[in-house]
């Protein structure tokens, strides 16, 4: 992987993080990506907050789309790698994530769909799998958390419900990737009390239609 994006890793770490992501249906990885490519995603990120480019998120797909508050309050942009072209190294590295699945995991993947996330404080999202009614086209989820000085009293943590095993709670600190597995992995982000950052989406079996799917 581009030594810009990401720090070296050789394919014995990518076994077992790969390996840990198949048994236990989620993996945590600490400083995933580089310090240059986080800052480039902040700095585009508080660019767009600033212009106001963020939309109040619903819930259902194109034909059931819904604003309700009180099950989710985040605000989002949806990227697009033809457009948001600041963003190219993660792309990039989105696209080096997909190969390596296909590898390890032996994935169907052709294409993936993210947003940037911004949880004003006092917002939540109620417990969800990230899956629509009747189809399966979202695989693994991506998270990458953008908040660098949070701290325990800053909440939005992330509470993951593992179809085996208790409850984990994932802090949402900077540079930590979050992978999980779309369809089975119920999940549920907990009351900030802080403004809240993140890069969110997911790796999907067919290729996406960019902004016509709102979970």
């Amino acid at each position: 992987m581009p030594t810009n994006h990401l720090k070296q890793i050789t394919d014995k770490q990518w076994n077992r993080w790969l390996s840990q992501l198949a048994h236990d249906d989620y993996l945590i990885v600490d400083n995933f990506i580089s310090d240059q490519l986080y800052q480039d995603i902040v700095t585009y990120f508080n660019v767009l907050l600033e212009i106001n480019e963020f939309r109040r998120a619903g819930i259902g797909d194109a034909q059931n789309h819904q604003v309700q508050t009180s099950i989710r309050g985040d605000f989002i942009y949806w990227l697009d790698k033809n457009r948001d072209l600041k963003l190219s190294g993660f792309f990039g590295l989105m696209d080096d994530l997909s190969l390596k699945l296909r590898q390890y995991c032996l994935l169907n993947l052709s294409d993936y769909e993210f947003h940037l996330a911004l949880y004003p404080a006092g917002a939540r999202y109620e417990k969800h799998i990230d899956q629509f009614q009747g189809r399966s086209n979202r695989i693994i989820t991506v998270l990458i958390y953008l908040n660098e000085s949070w701290c325990p009293k800053d909440g939005g943590e992330l509470k993951i419900y593992p179809s085996d095993g208790q409850p984990l709670i994932v802090a949402p600190i900077a540079k930590r990737l979050l992978l999980f597995k779309s369809d089975t992995v119920e999940h549920e982000v907990l009351i900030t009390n802080a403004p809240r950052k993140s890069l969110t989406g997911w790796l999907l079996h067919q290729p996406a239609s960019l902004g016509q799917l709102f979970l």
